[in-house]
C-alpha cells in the first residue's frame, strides 16, 4: 500500500473513533436548542412565583436535583421564605433568554404580613427548574432602601421591544452592563458606562436617581440627581469590590441584561471626598457586602434603565452559582508545642495586629484559613481595615487541647464600640487560623453598649468540674434547647445569670422552664473552642436555626407569644459558661444574625 493509502485509512480509522469537531468549551452541545422560549420560560416563570404564593413546592415542576438557594445559601425547595410568605404581587418586571433558558423576576412579596422586595432567577432544563436563586428583602438587615414602595411600579420601558436601530449584539449589551459595574467599583468620578440622559435607576422599589419618583425616592438623589452625574461626583467611593459578576440574562429585542453580583463595602475609610470638594461619611463602620439582582435597560448602546433588589451580606459572602468555595485548610492541635500560655500569647499578637495593621509581622503557618462573619477571606481583609481600639482588659480562655484561644471584649470600628468574640487556632506555635463574631448595636436586641467584660478567678480545686463533666454539661444544655419540652437543664444553678450581648436575660433556667424558646427549630454544628478547668469555663459556638414558621407559640403557663423578628434567620452564636461545683453559674452569649440555613465554614 502506497504511504498516502495508509495515512488516508488511519485518518477514517480515527473519524471513527472520535468526534468530528468540539463545541465551545462549557457548552454541553455545538447548537443552541432553544427548546423553552420565551414564552415557555415566562410560563415557567409563572408557575414558580402560583405555585409560591400557595406554598406549594410540589407545584414547581422541579428537577429532581434542583438547586435553590435564598439569598445565596443554598436551600431545600420549600424552605425559608417557602414557610413564611402570605402574598405576591400580581405583576412583577418578568424577562427570558432563551440561548441560556434563563428568566428573572422583580417585585415584591409579602412574608408575614410584611412587604420584602423579591428577585428570583431560575433556569429550566428540559421543561424542568433545575437553578432557582432567590433574594429577600427583609427589615431586619439594615438594607437602604429598606422600605419599598406600597405600589411598586415596574418602569414600562423594560416591556418594550426596541426598534432594530436600536438593539444592540449579546456581546456588547453584555459589556455596557459590566461596564456600569467597573464605573461603580471604587467610583472616584472615572465613567466607564455609557448612560442615556434619561437613564433612571429604582432600587428596591424607590428611585435614586430622581426626586419626581412618585414612589419616593432615596439616597444619593438628595445630592444630585441623575445616574451619570452622581458618578461623576464619586458618590459610591465605597464599593471597593464589584465581585462574582454573572449575566445569566440577556434580551436583545427589548436590550435587557441581568445581572448578579456583590458590591464590597470594606468601609476602610469612614470619610471620603467627592469630586466636588464634599465631605462624605460611611453610613457603616464596618465591613459588609451587598448581594443583587439587577436589570439593565439599554438602547442605542447607552444606558436607560436600572431596576435592582438587592439586600447586605456578610462581607465577601459568596454566590454558590459562582463556582466552588475554597477548601478550608486544617490544623491538629499540638499542646505539646503550644500549650494554654502560648495560645494566649499568640491571641494577644493577633489583638494588636488588627489595631497597628502590622499582620505581616505575626506568625502565620504554611496554610491559614480566616473568615469574618462565618465568610473565608485573605487576612487583611474584613476588619482589619475598620479596627481602630481593642478593650484593655479583655477575657482570654486558651486550650492546648484543642489547639484554640478566645479573646472575648470590645472593640472599635472608627470609634463605633461593639462586642467581639475572636478565635485564633494554633499550627504547632504559629497561627493557622482566626475565626471572628462581632456584634454591632444596630443588629438590634439583645444588646448593651459594650463595657468591661466579667473577670472569672481560679476556682479552688474542691468547686471545679472535670473537663469531661463540662462538655457532657453543655451538651445537655443544648439538647434542651431543642427538645422545646419545658426540661431545665440539670447543670443549671439556680442563680445563674444568661447575658446575650452584655444585656442581662434574667435567670439562665426561665427561658426554659417557660418553653420560651421555640422560635429556634434547632442547634445545630455545635463546636467547642476551648475549656479551662481552673477557671471552669467552657467556650462553645454554633447555628441556631429560627425558621419564622410557625411564628406563634405557647409557653409553659399556656400564655401565647410571638416571633418578634418574623422572618427566616440563623444565628451564628459564641457561648462562655461557667461552672463552679458542677452547676453552670453564669452564660455570656455573643450572637451574628446570618442568612436562613447557612452552614459552618
Amino acid at each position: 500500500m502506497h504511504r498516502h493509502g495508509m495515512l488516508a485509512l488511519a485518518g477514517l480509522l480515527a473519524l471513527a473513533a472520535s468526534p468530528l469537531a468540539a463545541q465551545q468549551p462549557g457548552q454541553s452541545s455545538a447548537v443552541y436548542t432553544f427548546a423553552c422560549d420565551r414564552d415557555c420560560l415566562i410560563g415557567k416563570l409563572g408557575e414558580y412565583m402560583d405555585a409560591l404564593a400557595a406554598r406549594s413546592p410540589s407545584a414547581v415542576s422541579a428537577a429532581p436535583d434542583i438547586v435553590f438557594t435564598e439569598n445565596n445559601v443554598v436551600l431545600e425547595l420549600g424552605e425559608g421564605i417557602w414557610g413564611t410568605v402570605t402574598g405576591v404581587d400580581d405583576v412583577g418586571l418578568e424577562v427570558a433568554d432563551p440561548q441560556t433558558g434563563n428568566a428573572a423576576w422583580f417585585g415584591s412579596v409579602m412574608e408575614n404580613g410584611r412587604q420584602r422586595m423579591f428577585g428570583l432567577r431560575i433556569h429550566v432544563t428540559d421543561g424542568e427548574i433545575d437553578e432557582a436563586e432567590t433574594i429577600v428583602v427583609r427589615s431586619m438587615d439594615l438594607t437602604r432602601p429598606s422600605r419599598p414602595a406600597v405600589q411598586l411600579q415596574h418602569d414600562p420601558a423594560f416591556f418594550e421591544i426596541l426598534p432594530p436601530a436600536e438593539r444592540r449584539s449579546r456581546e456588547r449589551l453584555q459589556r455596557i452592563a459590566d461596564a456600569y459595574f467597573d464605573t461603580v467599583e471604587l467610583n472616584d468620578g472615572l465613567v466607564f458606562a455609557p448612560f442615556d440622559e434619561d437613564c433612571g435607576r429604582l432600587e428596591n422599589g424607590r428611585s435614586t436617581t430622581s426626586k419626581a419618583d412618585p414612589n419616593g425616592s432615596f439616597g444619593a438623589v438628595s445630592i444630585v440627581e441623575g445616574c451619570e452625574a452622581q458618578f461623576e461626583l464619586g458618590i459610591y467611593r465605597i464599593n471597593k469590590r464589584v465581585r462574582e459578576r454573572r449575566f445569566p440574562l440577556i434580551d436583545t429585542e427589548r436590550g435587557i441584561v441581568v445581572a448578579t453580583a456583590f458590591f464590597d463595602h470594606a468601609n476602610e475609610f469612614d470619610r471620603y471626598l467627592l469630586t466636588d470638594g464634599r465631605e462624605m461619611e460611611t453610613a457603616l463602620k464596618w465591613p459588609n457586602s451587598v448581594t443583587l439582582l439587577e436589570a439593565f435597560r439599554i438602547r442605542d448602546a447607552k444606558i436607560h434603565r436600572i431596576e435592582a433588589v438587592f439586600t447586605y451580606a456578610p462581607y465577601f459572602m459568596h454566590n454558590p452559582f459562582a463556582g466552588p468555595a475554597a477548601p478550608l485548610p486544617q490544623h491538629a492541635p499540638k499542646p505539646e508545642k503550644c500549650g494554654d500560655a502560648c495560645l494566649a500569647a499568640l491571641t494577644e499578637q493577633v489583638m494588636a495586629a488588627y489595631v497597628s495593621k502590622d499582620w505581616q509581622s505575626l506568625p502565620w503557618a504554611e496554610n491559614v484559613a480566616y473568615s469574618d462573619e462565618n465568610v473565608g477571606l485573605q487576612v487583611g481583609e474584613g476588619i482589619w481595615g475598620t479596627i481602630t481600639a481593642i478593650d484593655d482588659k479583655p477575657l482570654i480562655v486558651a486550650d492546648g487541647q484543642t489547639g484554640k484561644s478566645v479573646w472575648f471584649g470590645r472593640i472599635e470600628e472608627h470609634g463605633q464600640p461593639a462586642w467581639a468574640a475572636i478565635a485564633v487556632q494554633g499550627a504547632g506555635e504559629r497561627i493557622g487560623g482566626i475565626d471572628t463574631l462581632v456584634h454591632r448595636k444596630e443588629y438590634g436586641v439583645p444588646y448593651v453598649e459594650p463595657g468591661s467584660m466579667p473577670s472569672f478567678s481560679v476556682l479552688s480545686e474542691a468547686r471545679r468540674t472535670s473537663r469531661g463533666e463540662m462538655l457532657a454539661a453543655v451538651d445537655a444544655f443544648y439538647a434542651a434547647v431543642n427538645s422545646h419540652d419545658g426540661t431545665v437543664p440539670a447543670a443549671i444553678g439556680g442563680d445563674c445569670r444568661w447575658v446575650v450581648n452584655g444585656q442581662d436575660l434574667n435567670q439562665c433556667t426561665a427561658p426554659f422552664a417557660g418553653n420560651l424558646l421555640q422560635s429556634i427549630k434547632e442547634v445545630r454544628d455545635l463546636d467547642v473552642l476551648a475549656v479551662d478547668e481552673e477557671r471552669g469555663l467552657v467556650v462553645a459556638t454554633g447555628f441556631k436555626d429560627c425558621p419564622a414558621n410557625p411564628l406563634e407559640f405557647t409557653d409553659s403557663s399556656g400564655k401565647a407569644y410571638r416571633d418578634r423578628a418574623e422572618a427566616p434567620r440563623t444565628l451564628r452564636f459564641v457561648e462562655l459558661f461557667r461552672f463552679e461545683a458542677g452547676r453552670i453559674r453564669h452564660v455570656e452569649g455573643y450572637t451574628l444574625q446570618l442568612p436562613y440555613g447557612m452552614p459552618p465554614r
